[in-house]
């Protein structure tokens, strides 16, 4: 089925109080509905708020069990902020009759449009979702159904029919178990928020997850202590964002066949050989580029430079 994921823009619009709210500081708690659980640095945001003020309320509901208290639903750095400047009060929108579910949903949202969303936190909201399905906890499937609806998740299939998107679940739900692999990194689902952290890409993390699951990485990983495994996957993250597009496939290789060599080491020499190589062109016609296509083939990740050079260097290697 060819399907094309759908804008989020469905999502059951929240019933807000009339005015926003002045609320003493001491009258909200930290909620377990946010997904930001931590709040980082927040001295720029605070200077900011000094300056300026406060340009956006925070979300917030009543707490359960907790009369007279507020539980924050959005907002927790403007709040932490808010604090360290020593303010007594911070405007507040009040959400009515918001239940947990809807409350991760509100601050899933809220921080997806502000672009500073982890796949830490889209991991952990999917997990407490999944703890949240209110039929057979058992029935994974039905469950994970289940969260991409909330989710207003939904892909379009060229029939116009709509289906709760599974896949994306999942996705989010494999990016919190590698985030888990490399935790000196923040993969970022958009690439933005604090620029002091070490940060990757989803995009990116992505296309490394397949290669640090390569068996003849994990053999040789495993034979590590655990903080030098780490040291090193985190590294070839790092490496892997920096380098530009061309040279990924070389990092690539050069990693699978020696993991534990020094990343340093190997983006080094990669540089040194990529400075040394020459554009080589010729016309060719269809029917030999279509056998150096099939040859491309033979290996997964080959471009049509590699199998040209491989055929190349055999073709070399047959006449001495």
């Amino acid at each position: 089925m060819a399907a094309k994921n759908l804008p989020e823009n469905e999502m059951a619009q929240p019933e807000y109080e009339d005015r926003i709210r002045k609320v003493q500081l001491d009258a909200l708690t930290a909620g377990v509905s946010n997904v930001r659980t931590a709040t980082g640095d927040v001295s720029e945001l605070a200077e900011s708020m000094k300056v300026r003020g406060l340009e956006h309320p925070i979300l917030i509901r009543s707490a359960p069990n907790n009369p007279g208290m507020f539980e924050v639903i959005a907002g927790s750095r403007r709040l932490q902020a808010a604090r360290e400047l020593g303010w007594e009060r911070i405007d507040a929108r009040v959400v009515k009759d918001c239940d947990e579910v809807n409350a991760l949903c509100l601050s899933l949202d809220e921080n997806q449009k502000r672009g500073d969303l982890s796949a830490r936190e889209l991991g952990e909201v999917i997990n407490r979702l999944m703890s949240l399905y209110p039929e057979d906890p058992g029935d994974e499937k039905g469950a994970l159904k289940w969260v991409a609806k909330t989710l207003n998740w939904v892909v379009e299939s060229q029939k116009g029919r709509r289906y709760p998107d599974v896949h994306r679940v999942r996705k989010a739900l494999e990016d919190l178990e590698f985030q888990k692999l490399v935790p000196g990194i923040t993969i970022k689902v958009r690439n933005r928020g604090d620029y002091k952290r070490p940060t990757a890409p989803l995009s990116v993390a992505r296309q490394v997850m397949p290669i640090l699951n390569d068996p003849r990485v994990t053999t040789k990983l495993k034979e590590l202590p655990p903080e030098q495994d780490q040291k090193i996957r985190e590294e070839f993250l790092r490496a892997f964002a920096n380098a530009e597009s061309k040279k990924r496939k070389d990092l690539k290789d050069a990693f699978v066949a020696n993991p534990i060599r020094p990343i340093k080491e190997i983006v080094e020499q990669i540089e040194k050989e990529r400075g040394q190589q020459i554009v080589v062109a010729f016309k060719a016609p269809p029917e030999l580029v279509d056998r150096i296509d099939n040859h491309r083939r033979t290996v997964d990740d080959w471009t049509r430079s590699d199998a040209v050079k491989d055929l190349v260097e055999r073709g070399l290697r047959s006449v001495g």
